[in-house]
């Protein structure tokens, strides 16, 4: 008699004939779920235009190995130039291949927009070359190459500025050489500086004042009158406050902290940053010459009160938004508890929220939790293991904080299991480096090169080319990490090439989570020092847990690394319902390659969200600090949304 089983099938849940495959089981039939991606490919994700990349085989020619890349580019800037100049969006459309990619931020569009493909590229120049024109193109460095990242794919790289009637921008080009000559494949043009408005010289410095330097900084935070508000103090709103501060607008940055870099000082103790600190700097203000390759996370917090006091940022700490409202025109009207000890009303002309991309922190709410004798506590709250020596710990999650507390245990002996639920994308950092940062990497004698030229290299790539490269990058990651990536599937950690197959590229641009770089837990992990377990907590007792399946454990601590909630929660907690609800979708990818809300309109008049990893922070918080000069001003177009 055949036995039909539908294993890992909950009650509640139909399989459809998609979701199985059947197999034949010498004497019965097992039908069997079909293992669906941790992360769904659309999670977030609405791009709307994947095309395969201008491989060799596809356009039919190769860029000759003794290319002379200045004389070429100069070729196709002095056409760039031409039709541009002229308003010709025609010719400038011709210029690209049928599926070539203009990105642009700011420069044109006075937004953050990208247009896929010959018939979108002819729209936004035929609209918006009449009132833009181009001019002044200068080759900027690095100078003119080819790009050889594979054996069937090159690219000519080059990097110019360009000047409109507003702006100086700088834009990075990669064209292919195909049979009818040179085509762009990808341009994305950035705003840089406002031509009538640079930024400020910085003041003379001479104390001629009758009181201290110290005494007149702390009167001069306590009197400010921000015209930008800044609510948090992490490292986007300390870079907002010094980018505002540079074109000449009053600010304050409001946090709730007790002091500046809190953020990063009271993380869990041992914790480093994962990535090299090469490209991690805050603007204007630079690591020194010797400062580890990988910054302790106390350090870092320190670096960023150093910025707060060197930069003479306008800071309230230990503050927090008591109310929050605008009138019909869209003036604001914010009271804050100052310090706990007083309040003040404000009337900034922008808000910025820069409370990061977490809202608040997810754990779940499982039946017994109450009863457990037990410790529960999520990540966030998680500082060190040291006190639960001899004892048993579960964390719950394998993203980058679950493995990052479960080394804190082990590596102090603690008996420590990872309860993990999905695959996590699992990448060393030995291989990666070279690969995603290398552009950053100090030479022989720890000189590093310059953060604006790589930013523009480092952040210019189109989401539909940059998911196909990530694609091939992901695939070779895992190919250079198959030792690690078998000895960790070995001990029963399960991994995955990251949503959409391109590693981590995707899964930063929308979940900003499910991935580990290797910061040393992996080798305790195949060394058995970090025991692992598939599925969930289904429910606690008085003194167990019980997993999925019935299967019974004893700790004595939990930890949910279990991640946190949209940063909308932390705009309804802290500007309230009506504000954010009108807020669209802060986070992920719109359908033409662009973040849906974050340095972008919100929804809601002179409200900004500036969130991001250092580097973009470091990036994204010039484009925007522009944007409000130029509104402040009176000269900001309005964006393009055609």
């Amino acid at each position: 008699m055949a036995v039909i089983s539908v294993p890992n099938l909950s009650s509640n849940r139909t399989a459809s004939r998609e979701d199985v495959k059947s197999k034949i089981i010498v004497d019965h039939v097992e039908i069997e779920v079909a293992p669906k991606p941790p992360v769904a490919d659309d999670f977030m994700y609405d791009f709307k235009y994947n095309h395969a990349l201008p491989t060799t085989d596809v356009l039919g020619v190769e860029i000759p190995s003794d290319c002379d890349a200045q004389k070429e580019a100069s070729s196709i800037v002095t056409l760039l130039s031409k039709v541009m100049g002229e308003g010709d969006a025609q010719g400038f459309t011709d210029l690209f291949l049928e599926y070539g990619v203009w990105r642009d931020k700011l420069s044109f569009t006075w937004d953050h927009r990208t247009f896929n493909f010959q018939p979108a590229i002819l729209k936004a120049a035929s609209d918006l070359f009449p009132t833009t024109k181009a001019t002044n193109f200068n080759f900027l460095s690095p100078k003119p190459v080819v790009c050889r990242p594979y054996p069937d794919f090159a690219q000519l790289q080059i990097v110019v500025s360009v000047e409109t009637e507003l702006v100086v921008a700088s834009a990075v080009i990669n064209s292919v050489l195909t049979k009818n000559g040179w085509k762009i494949y990808t341009m994305h043009t950035v705003a840089e500086k406002l031509k009538q408005f640079p930024e400020i010289s910085p003041n003379d410095g001479h104390m001629t004042g009758d009181i201290s330097w110290e005494k007149q900084r702390e009167k001069d935070i306590d009197a400010a009158e921000p015209e930008i508000l800044i609510i948090g103090g992490g490292q986007n709103g300390l870079a907002m406050a010094a980018r505002c501060k540079a074109l000449g607008m009053q600010h304050l940055v409001i946090d709730r902290s007790e002091e500046v870099g809190d953020i990063w000082k009271k993380r869990y103790e041992y914790l480093s940053l994962h990535f090299p600190h090469w490209p991690d700097d805050l603007p204007y203000f630079s690591y020194p010459k010797h400062w580890p390759t990988f910054t302790p996370a106390q350090k870092q917090g320190k670096y960023m009160e150093w910025y707060a006091s060197a930069l003479e940022l306008n800071v309230w700490t230990r503050s927090t938004v008591a109310k929050a409202d605008q009138d019909e025109s869209g003036q604001w009207t914010v009271v804050v508890n100052k310090g706990g000890k007083e309040t003040r009303t404000l009337h900034p002309k922008q808000v910025v929220m820069a409370t990061s991309l977490c809202g608040v922190p997810l754990t779940p709410v499982i039946p017994g939790m109450s009863k457990f004798k037990g410790v529960i506590r999520h990540s966030s709250e998680h500082t060190s293991a040291r006190d639960f020596v001899g004892k048993k710990v579960c964390v719950v999650g394998t993203s980058s904080s679950g493995f990052d507390t479960a080394f804190d245990c082990s590596r102090r002996g603690v008996d420590v299991t990872l309860l993990q639920r999905s695959p996590t994308y699992v990448m060393s950092l030995t291989h990666s480096v070279p690969r995603i940062l290398g552009g950053y990497k100090p030479d022989a004698d720890g000189n590093r090169p310059s953060h604006e030229e790589q930013d523009r290299l480092f952040f210019n790539t189109p989401v539909g080319p940059g998911e196909e490269l990530g694609r091939r990058t992901a695939k070779v990651l895992e190919d250079l990490d198959k030792p690690l990536l078998d000895a960790l599937n070995a001990r029963g950690l399960r991994t995955w090439r990251g949503q959409r197959n391109t590693g981590n590229a995707t899964l930063g641009q929308t979940r900003n989570g499910g991935f580990y770089f290797d910061a040393g837990a992996c080798q305790d992990v195949i060394d058995g020092k970090i025991k692992v377990e598939p599925g969930y907590i289904e429910s606690f007792t008085e003194d167990k847990v019980i997993l999925n399946d019935g299967r019974e454990r004893e700790f004595d601590l939990i930890v949910f690394a279990t991640g946190f909630s949209n940063t909308i929660d932390s705009i309804r907690a802290t500007l309230g319902d009506k504000i954010a609800n009108q807020c669209g979708p802060i986070w992920g990818i719109d359908e033409e390659g662009e973040f849906k809300t974050a340095f972008r309109e919100t929804g809601v008049a002179n409200l900004w969200i500036m969130v991001g990893f250092l580097p973009m922070t470091r990036f994204n918080s010039k484009i925007l600090a522009l944007r409000l000069k130029a509104l402040q001003e009176g000269i900001s177009p309005a964006p393009y949304k055609i």
